[in-house]
């Protein structure tokens, strides 16, 4: 099949796509806030709407106004040579940019890597961009480079010599006094990446940095000391310190902690009030299906403050010109597919794997006004996966099974596809039906795959009812054909899918072949 069985989600306004179908818009915020500590209970009661926030309560960036970073004009071609060098004056502004953010020690590289795409129109050119600077010196660049090189090693290669020169570049920076080094130098220590494991060193270190009055280290060092973890940490001393003096990290992670829904959202508005954009797109996610216009306001406000997550969100609502989202068009929003795919491709150069996921498979499918390109596609979901992203690492390792953007490798391929099963992505286990079934990185075995669809459809994808009478109905060596069986699966769809379950059947039956979509 040329298509997926479902197609890409596109989230309601601030609501992230593969929680928001759940219909809980905390548990849908959870999914993509990063952890603070012990798992937040579920709370008691549907969330309130937030209070307005007025836009002047919120304090600007510390850094060049958005406006003057994205351009959202027309898709152009990207140029033969992406390369620093083949854009001289672009790569001044650039670097420009990078110093200013080496200036206020902000952990925030939309303003030089938005350069980036306007001069090369290209999502993978930022590295080269970084390295050139790196090598003239500046802190933020090294940290980057460091960062996506050891974000690359593989397991058990943790103190190969390339691994290492990561590191030293990291410590580097980090001793120059650059906040965002210094926290990962901090995991690398902690780890043993690059360097032998050393917790008391790194707690030093951490420590060190945390005197010089940082919001980030001193956040970090918050939550590894276990002082900023659970319920009721908020009452500590120090905790209360960080949060009086404005720290929006620390705000944020205290509202997460919260009890209550009420409670929540009060802390989450406190640390939107302090600028922090993963507290503006919570809040967004809370009133996106009662307060629209308050919803893309937040949105807004988040991608003032460069969040990569909310760039994605609406770039993603914006390109859906066919069917545009109802809440679009309460809130005032016209779909326009040129802004949205600039937005997304930003997003995933500020390392959104939820970005990333959406560019490979409009490259995988040539949609969305972007022509396919395999290559381009493998690229942006083996991103994705890097940041542990079970959807980017499922389609990565569907596309090593076949061999498309990239050579073939079943090993590898099935081992991602395993991951993501693992962590709870249905479709990942679909894919792992499809490798057995066809004897990719293992022997053939549809019996085998039957029984995996079997758990996918347990686990609330029933289109894997689908895949079971695609099996059943040709049969295979160990699972004779039997099409009052294969009738069965579809009607058991279509418990869930209605007349939708047949259409995708037969379609599904056109093929000679089953080929999933990643």
């Amino acid at each position: 099949m040329k298509k997926p069985l479902t197609s890409v989600l596109i989230p309601v306004l601030a609501l992230p796509a593969y929680a928001a179908e759940q219909g809980d818009t905390l548990s849908a915020i959870r999914s993509f806030l990063p952890p603070a500590g012990k798992a937040v209970a579920e709370p008691p009661a549907p969330a309130p709407t937030p209070a307005p926030i007025p836009a002047a309560d919120i304090p600007e960036p510390q850094s060049p106004a958005l406006e003057a970073q994205v351009n959202h004009s027309a898709d152009v071609e990207r140029p033969a040579d992406v390369s620093p060098d083949a854009h001289a004056e672009a790569y001044k502004t650039f670097k420009e940019r990078l110093d200013e953010q080496v200036k206020h020690n902000l952990d925030d590289y939309c303003p030089a890597i938005s350069m980036v795409l306007s001069a090369t129109n290209d999502e993978f050119a930022t590295l080269a961009w970084m390295e050139k600077a790196a090598e003239e010196g500046n802190l933020a660049a090294m940290t980057y480079v460091a960062d996506a090189r050891l974000r690359s090693i593989q397991h058990n290669k943790e103190q190969a010599p390339e691994v290492k020169e990561a590191y030293a570049m990291l410590c580097k920076a980090a001793e120059a006094g650059f906040d965002a080094a210094v926290v990962h130098r901090y995991s690398c220590q902690r780890a043993g990446i690059g360097t032998p494991r050393n917790e008391a060193d790194a707690d030093k270190k951490l420590m060190e940095a945390c005197k010089r009055g940082g919001f980030l280290p001193r956040y970090i060092w918050l939550q590894a000391s276990g002082r900023l973890g659970q319920y009721g940490d908020a009452e500590r001393p120090e905790v209360k310190a960080e949060a009086a003096r404005g720290n929006h990290y620390v705000l944020h992670a205290i509202a997460l902690l919260n009890a209550t829904t009420k409670e929540r959202i009060a802390g989450l508005q406190a640390a939107a009030i302090k600028g922090n954009p993963d507290a503006l797109y919570a809040l967004s996610a809370i009133c996106s299906k009662v307060k629209p216009k308050q919803s893309y306001e937040l949105l807004q406000q988040a991608i003032k403050r460069h969040h990569a997550e909310s760039m994605w969100t609406l770039g993603g609502a914006l390109c859906e010109l066919n069917s545009p989202n109802p809440l679009l068009k309460e809130a005032g929003i016209v779909p326009d597919d040129k802004t949205g795919r600039h937005l997304i491709r930003l997003a995933a150069m500020l390392n959104s794997p939820s970005a990333n996921f959406w560019l490979g498979n409009a490259y995988y499918s040539g949609d969305y006004g972007i022509r396919q390109d395999y290559e381009r596609a493998y690229r942006h979901f083996a991103q994705g996966a890097g940041r542990a992203h079970a959807p980017c690492g499922a389609a990565q390792g569907y596309m090593l099974l076949r061999g498309l953007g990239t050579e073939v490798d079943t090993k590898r391929g099935v081992l991602l596809i395993r991951g993501a099963a693992n962590a709870g992505y249905p479709y990942a286990v679909v894919l792992l039906a499809y490798a057995q079934y066809k004897g990719l990185g293992m022997p053939a075995d549809a019996d085998k795959a039957l029984t995996t669809l079997q758990e996918a459809a347990a686990m609330g994808y029933p289109e894997a009812y689908i895949y079971m009478a695609y099996i059943t109905a040709k049969g295979a060596p160990n699972v004779p054909a039997n099409a009052e069986r294969a009738d069965k699966y579809v009607r058991m769809a279509a418990l869930d899918l209605g007349d939708k379950a047949r259409e995708l059947y037969d379609e599904l039956n056109k093929d000679d072949e089953w080929e999933p979509h990643p």
